[in-house]
């Protein structure tokens, strides 16, 4: 059965609230299929685009694209959307973009951890961020694949397939 598959390979994780699924729940804690591209946004079928979720997660989601919003609680003076820079950079391995401002370097040292965790989550191997602070005070928060990576795409899983 593809579930069963698909949640071995996602180790029995809600890739939508990162809690674990009991392959037995019934109800909206039981395990469903999830497309990371909803078909209806022209997503495939194909494993890499299949993760596993709690049904009550799946359809909270809906058809939207993955949302990966910046904390709320950090008052950055910029971001860009995560998911964008992740489908830039996931197949050119050595490019690198800003993908958010801080305005202190405490919070962008958080900020850089954050948004490495959570492309190793989506696209892993080779992730790497840095930041770079201006004499005018904010620090610009870099990402990038390590040059050495292999060529990805955003969606790809998190472990390879049996």
């Amino acid at each position: 059965m593809q579930l069963t598959r698909i949640a071995e390979r996602d180790g029995w994780w809600c890739w939508l609230c990162g809690d674990a699924i009991d392959p037995h729940a019934i109800g909206p804690w039981q395990p469903t299929i999830d497309h990371l591209v909803p078909r209806s946004r022209g997503g495939s079928t194909d494993l890499a685009n299949l993760r596993l979720a709690h049904r009550r997660c799946n359809n909270r989601r809906g058809s939207h694209l993955p949302e990966l919003d910046w904390p709320s609680t950090w008052p950055m003076l910029m971001t860009t959307n995560v998911w964008t820079s992740l489908a830039r950079l996931a197949p050119r391995p050595g490019a690198a973009e800003v993908v958010a401002v801080a305005p202190i370097a405490t919070l962008a040292a958080d900020a850089a951890t954050w948004v490495v965790e959570r492309a190793e989550g989506l696209v892993p191997g080779g992730w790497e961020s840095w930041c770079v602070e201006e004499s005018s005070g904010p620090v610009a928060i870099w990402l990038r694949r390590a040059s050495t990576a292999k060529p990805g795409s955003a969606g790809r899983p998190k472990v390879a397939d049996p």
